[in-house]
């Protein structure tokens, strides 16, 4: 069976390369294994990189975590500029997250925690985020919300506790 394959066209093939691209011996090989190298090299990068988690997705959750923040230390939630301001970087942590594949579930209870939070009320501090807030219009209850979660340390801890999981965890 062996006897049969023939290699000399091969050879000449490979030879006429050579000498039409003023290689040496042998480097017409090697310039094709270099290719098949790369090409393998970037489908594989190409592969994982669907598994890392967008830097957008990252810098929304840690502006908003930031944000979250300044509540903790001052009562803010009758300034309409920072309920604007938290508004506006939890909407982008929502946008960001729509189509992403996240390879945790820290990001998904966050914002679960956040959708439910409080647990009793017509509408959850999630709702009152999503919403466009600003100088002609913060709803009083949203207010509340704010005032609550300032006054209560151990609730504001657990909201920030699980973002701070969520941020790890992404990066």
């Amino acid at each position: 069976m062996h006897a049969e394959i023939r290699a000399e066209r091969a050879n000449k093939d490979r030879s006429q390369k050579e000498e039409e691209l003023n290689l040496p011996p042998g480097a017409y090989n090697m310039h094709i294994l270099s290719y098949l190298l790369a090409s393998t090299i970037l489908d594989s990068i190409r592969s994982t990189e669907s598994l890392k988690t967008p830097q957008k997705i990252i810098d929304a959750l840690r502006n908003f975590l930031e944000t979250l923040h300044q509540i903790k230390e001052e009562d803010l939630s009758s300034d309409w500029r920072y309920c604007e301001k938290l508004s506006k970087s939890w909407q982008d942590v929502c946008s960001s997250t729509e189509e992403a594949t996240l390879p945790s579930g820290g990001l998904s209870e966050m914002l679960e925690a956040i959708n439910h939070y409080p647990e009793k009320g017509d509408h959850s501090l999630g709702y009152y985020l999503s919403l466009s807030t600003g100088e002609n219009w913060i709803p009083f209850p949203f207010m509340e919300i704010l005032r609550n979660l300032h006054e209560k340390k151990n609730e504001m801890e657990r909201l920030l506790k699980l973002g701070e999981i969520a941020l790890r965890a992404l990066c």
